[in-house]
Formats: structure tokens, C-alpha cells, sequence
């Protein structure tokens, strides 16, 4: 089939049975349901809007009763409508599937179904009732009247999900994390996240929140503080997060274990390895430092990541049975080929974007001594304090950028000046609110007395004797919208002026180094210098993968690690199938974003205004002057009161397939 037969949706039903020229609801794109994965029918979905059937060889009984069995299951059991409700409605479509379905009291059922509908606590309970009140309300006779269907190989497949849940790269479970921490138990709320990657204090720490921009709290009063939470389970697991994996079983030699070699111990390497590892997989990872963690142990300061956090939290690597393997480099102590010589049946290249970049003016002296790359700078700062050497600056400073890079520069400098009394600046070409930085760290600099000159570009860093001196910046201002909705800027023309420095470092960007790879290693780049890899991050060799900062570009630790989650399940497909598989939850994320399936994610009913907990900071004054943690956590006092903010606003929605969806023998854990 190729076209809707029968549906309804948002209250309006579709009947296409009888008509020549189907119809179909206005601005929803229904070819985006015709099939799931390749060569694979959707013959029906079910979702809050109501359903949508595509094909007669499944009955809309047994794709509803599909549909409530699943959220029976996701029913929390705090109130009696839900509870109750998905129960009564599953027996009662269960007995329409056996052909029972004139014998059923849907009177009563549709009384139940608006029961939940009208006095749910969640939206599980708020929104499921959805297509069976649609499916009473203009196709009841299909109930009633259901054929029995044979046993076929159909498949079906539901995720319940929520905007923050979707907004996650790696689709942690928000609300459900939530609740155990309203209930008191931030150890099974570690849980939840553990299902997904080991650096959950380090996450609850440098996340940059998309979640909490998606959080339909937001649109009551304010989002609710998910990152804070995140942290605070952690912290209060009752053991460290490496403690909680001293009895993990190291994977044992089965038929179907297979060595991977991952390259790269950064975000995005350790948590593929923690996934293949889970997986019954060997993995060894190859590390060019001394030590594991990446960019998050590099490129973040330890007054927003203490390095001591994070080395417990790689260490559940070895705990699992992993291997590291530091001081090795790819191109200089091994290469791809020699890896698969060695008996590795997948590679996976989490290398990163290690290089900086200069801001590359007309005449500039890159040469000069002050004149750095933002992310060598916080490179170097970080070398040194590993072995414990001193650092100092002995002058004013100038940044120029605005990303979370730009943050860390200028407020790492404002630790080490020699005398305090001297200027940090940031220079960024558009307004603040323009800004890429996460919004707490621009606050965070200028309570550190940091200086910003927004609207400002650089046109020459000044160079004496081979010392920077100073930077000329010219005054920009903004033009018209672009088609992106994002103004234009251009330089005011006799605006220019000087900031007199001793440096200047650029945090306008990093890129990968390529000269790790060689001809021979057949790994294909894109115009924009990263690795090219297909929606599976299988790069142009065979068996040979790629996600992170080096596949993605610059991201963050928390894209890197759903890229090493990801790349995890395609290499555990590739290794048992010889295929790089298909990743059922990406295919529902993607139909879910183009079809805006969730909307607005407006509450349903008066929500109550609640104030979002802060936490407490180190005050500008002690911060400066050392590296201790600026942030505090929160007291369980605050963490019960955010969590209770929490609208557990979940939408389920749901597949029939004619043929069986690969890739889903194990239970997705939303």
C-alpha cells in the first residue's frame, strides 16, 4: 500500500476505503510512515494524535491492542485511572482480537478511556486514550466486528518519549531518572543513566542542556534543571560511579565475542567501548596522552570538571574487562591496517579535533610570543598542571570568540594572572545573545570580572620586537535577517580601535588532524575536514567507524558519547550480521522530528508556578585565585523540590511493520 486507508487524526477521521483520491491529514507528511526501515511496510501507527492505518493484512484491534499493552506497561501505578485503565482496555481488545468483540462493553470502555484522559497524572495516562477514543468515535464496527489474524511475522515498535527525552542526543530517559529522584532513590536514578553512558557526574557537570531548552516546563515558568539533577544522582548514588561496577562480570569468550579496537579515549571512544563491552564484546582502547578522558580532560578546566571525577569514572573501562593502551597514536605507533593485522574485527576512530586554529589576518605573525590557539592554550595549561608545574600570565588578555572554548580560555586566564589586577576581554563579532557559549558561563566570566566587547572584530594583532602588544578590533554592526533568521554583521567603517595585550588567543573553532591518516588507510574526509561516515557512522572502509568531534566537528560531550552509543550498536550489528544494521530508535527519532509529532508539548491541564532551584557558587572573590569547583550541588532538599517540577509530560507512539524490524531482539530503554 502506498497511501492512507483509514484513520484519525486530531479528532478528524480519514476513511479512504471507498474513494478513488485518498485524503490524508493537511501538512503531515504520510510518506514519512510508509516504511519503517527498508523494504518494510508500516501498515499501521498509533500515537496521541490518534491512528493512521496503511494496510488490511493488520487489523486496527491488534494495533491498538499492541499499543495499550505497551502502556500498561509504561503505567507508573501512582493514580488509578491510568493504572486501571490500561488493564481494562487491554482485556477488552484482547478479547476483540480473538473475535470476541460484540461480546465487549465498549460503553464502559470509552468511560474509562476518558476517564484517564480527564484525570491522569502523567501524560501516559493524559494521551494514550487518544486512538481508542478516535477509533470509537468513527470505526467502532472494527472493534466489534475484528477478524482473527493469523500468526504472521509482523512486527511492532514503541517508544515513550517526552521533548527533553528526544532534545538528549543519547535519549536518556529524563523523566524516569527524575521520579526515582523524587522518590529517594538517586542510585536507581544513576541507573537510568548508566543504561546509556559511565560519565554521569562528568555530564551532570559540563552538559550543555538541550533537554532543558526542549522542556515543556519552560513554557509554565522555567525549565526544570535536569543537568542539576543529573549531577545530584550521581553525587548521591551511595558509592562512586566506579565503585558501582567492582562486581560488573568481564565479558566471557563466546562464539559470539569478537575484538574492537577503539582509537581514542575521549567522550566518544569510552562510551563505545562501554557499550561493545556490555555487549559481551573484547576492547581495547588506544590512546595518544597519558591518560583517558579527551577533550573533557583536556579542553575543560578543572574548576568546572575536576580531573579527579573523571578518571573514576573511566576507570569502569577496565572494571568491565576493557583494556587502555596510552602514549599509542594512530599514524605514528600503529595504523589502521596493523590493527586489523593484529585480529580486530572493527575499528572505531573517536580521534577528536585536536588543533586549534589561528584567526588568520593579513600579515599576521602566528610566530609572535602571546599570540595562541585557544584550545593549545588550555592543551598546554593542562600539561603543565598534570605534572604540577606553575603556570602565569603577566599581562592583559584578549580572547576572541564566544564559543564554550572562548569561556574556558578567558576564565582559565583570569586564574592565572600574576597579578589580578590585570584585564581579561573577550572580543565576538555579534551580540551576546548571539553567543554559542552556554549562557551560565558568559554570566560566570563576567562575575570574574572579565570584560566583553561584543559587536567587535579583530583586523590586526599587533606584534613588537615578535611580542604581541595589542589587538585592533573594529565595531560591527547588524544588518537584515538572513533566511535563517540570524542577522548579518559588517564592520562600521572608522570604528577600529586598540586594546593593548601581551596575548591573544583565538577560540574560534578546532579541526581534525589529518595527518593521522594515510592513503592507504582509505578514510574519506568531507569539504569540511571531517571523517565522512553513512547514518550508521561506518566510514569509506569497511568494519572501520567514527563518531565524535572527529566525524561530527566540535561538539560536546554529550553528542560524543551518543555517537559512541550509537556507533556501539551499528559495530555489534556489523559483527554478528556482517551488516552495519539499522538502529530502530534513530529511524522513530527522525519520523517523530519530521512529522512534529511532539509539538508544542503544551500541559494539559494549569500547571502551578514552582521556582527553579539554584545551586550555590564559590563567590567571584575565592574562585579566581584557584581551581577548586565553582559550582556546588544540590542539598536533597533542593534536589526533592526540582525533581517535583518535573510534568512527566510523555507522548507513546507506536509502529506495525509487515515484516520483522532488525536490530530490536533487545529491549530499548528509554
Amino acid at each position: 500500500m502506498d497511501e492512507l486507508i483509514y484513520g484519525v487524526w486530531k479528532g478528524r477521521s480519514y476513511d479512504n476505503r471507498r474513494r478513488i483520491d485518498g485524503a490524508a491529514p493537511e501538512g503531515l507528511p504520510v510518506s514519512e510512515f510508509l516504511s519503517f526501515n527498508s523494504g518494510n511496510p508500516v501498515a499501521g501507527f498509533a500515537g496521541p494524535q490518534g491512528f493512521l492505518m496503511f494496510d488490511n493484512r493488520v487489523t486496527l484491534a491488534d494495533v491498538l491492542l499492541r499499543y495499550y499493552r505497551r502502556a500498561k506497561e509504561l503505567s507508573c501505578g501512582r493514580c488509578t485511572p491510568c493504572r486501571a485503565g490500561t488493564a481494562l482496555i487491554v482485556e477488552a481488545l484482547e478479547a476483540a482480537c480473538r473475535g470476541e468483540g460484540a461480546s465487549v462493553d465498549w460503553t464502559r470502555v470509552r468511560a474509562v478511556a476518558e476517564q484517564m484522559k480527564a484525570t491522569s497524572l502523567c501524560g501516559i495516562g493524559l494521551t494514550t486514550p487518544e486512538p481508542l477514543l478516535g477509533a470509537l468515535d468513527f470505526f467502532p464496527e472494527l472493534l466489534r466486528d475484528a477478524p482473527v489474524m493469523p500468526e504472521t511475522h509482523r512486527d511492532f515498535y514503541s517508544v515513550a518519549t517526552a521533548p527533553c527525552i528526544e532534545a538528549c542526543p543519547a535519549h536518556v530517559n529524563v523523566p524516569r531518572y527524575i521520579d526515582y529522584l523524587r522518590d529517594g532513590h538517586p542510585d536507581l536514578a544513576t541507573g537510568v543513566l548508566l543504561k546509556h553512558y559511565p560519565l554521569v557526574g562528568s555530564c551532570g557537570r559540563v552538559c550543555v542542556r538541550p533537554c532543558e531548552k526542549a522542556c515543556a516546563r519552560g513554557r509554565v515558568d522555567r525549565p526544570v534543571a535536569i543537568k542539576d539533577l543529573k549531577r545530584y544522582a550521581a553525587d548521591h548514588a551511595g558509592a562512586p560511579i566506579e565503585v558501582l561496577f567492582e562486581e560488573a562480570r568481564k565479558p566471557e569468550t563466546t562464539p559470539v565475542s569478537k575484538y574492537v579496537a577503539v582509537v581514542g579515549a575521549g567522550p566518544a571512544g569510552i562510551n563505545c567501548a562501554y557499550h561493545l563491552l556490555k555487549r559481551g564484546h573484547h576492547v581495547d582502547i588506544f590512546e595518544a596522552e597519558d591518560y583517558a578522558g579527551g577533550m573533557a580532560r583536556l579542553g575543560i578546566p578543572a574548576y568546572r570538571l575536576p580531573n579527579n571525577l573523571l578518571e573514576t569514572e573511566t576507570e569502569v573501562i577496565e572494571r568491565m574487562g576493557g583494556h587502555y593502551h596510552f602514549g599509542k597514536k594512530l599514524g605514528r605507533d600503529f595504523t589502521i591496517d596493523s590493527l586489523f593485522k593484529r585480529g580486530y574485527k572493527a575499528v572505531f576512530l573517536g580521534v577528536g579535533c585536536s588543533l586549534g586554529q589561528y584567526l588568520n589576518l593579513p600579515g599576521e605573525d602566528q610566530s609572535a610570543d602571546g599570540y595562541l590557539k585557544g584550545l593549545d592554550f588550555l592543551l598546554d595549561v593542562e600539561h603543565h598542571q598534570s605534572r604540577g608545574e606553575q603556570v602565569e600570565l603577566d599581562g592583559d588578555v584578549v580572547v576572541v570568540g564566544c564559543g564554550n572554548v572562548a569561556m574556558d580560555c578567558c576564565r582559565t586566564a583570569r586564574r592565572l594572572m600574576k597579578d589580578q589586577k590585570a584585564k581579561v576581554t573577550v572580543s565576538y563579532r555579534r551580540t551576546r545573545a548571539s553567543a554559542p557559549a552556554d549562557p551560565e558561563e558568559i554570566t560566570a566570566a563576567m562575575e570574574e570580572n572579565i570584560g566583553f566587547e561584543f559587536l567587535t572584530a579583530p583586523q590586526e594583532v599587533i606584534v613588537e620586537n615578535g611580542r604581541v602588544t595589542g589587538i585592533r578590533l573594529v565595531r560591527m554592526a547588524e544588518g537584515e535577517p538572513d533566511q535563517s533568521g540570524r542577522r548579518s554583521v559588517k564592520p562600521v567603517p572608522g570604528s577600529d580601535f586598540i586594546v593593548p595585550c601581551r596575548y591573544v588567543i583565538a577560540a574560534i573553532g578546532q579541526k581534525l588532524d589529518a595527518t593521522v591518516f594515510s592513503d592507504k588507510d582509505g578514510i574519506r574526509l568531507t569539504r569540511h575536514g571531517t571523517i565522512e561516515v553513512d547514518a550508521s557512522l561506518q566510514t569509506s572502509r569497511e568494519a572501520v567507524f567514527a563518531g565524535g568531534d572527529a566525524a561530527a566537528g566540535p561538539t560536546s560531550l554529550i553528542w560524543g558519547m551518543a555517537q559512541g552509543q550509537t556507533a556501539a550498536k551499528a559495530i555489534h550489528e556489523y559483527l554478528m550480521t556482517d551488516a552495519t544494521g539499522f538502529i530502530a530508535r534513530n529511524r522513530m527519532a527522525d519520523l517523530i522530528k519530521k512529522a512534529d509529532l511532539l509539538g508544542a508539548c503544551e500541559p494539559e491541564r494549569p500547571v502551578a508556578f514552582q521556582p527553579r532551584r539554584k545551586l550555590s557558587h564559590l563567590s567571584p572573590e575565592k574562585r579566581i585565585s584557584n581551581w577548586e569547583e565553582v559550582e556546588h550541588g544540590f542539598t536533597d532538599d533542593d534536589a526533592w523540590n526540582e525533581a517535583k517540577r518535573c510534568m512527566r509530560c510523555y507522548r507513546l507512539f507506536a509502529v506495525a511493520t509487515l515484516s520483522p524490524i532488525p536490530g530490536t531482539s533487545e529491549i530499548e530503554e528509554l
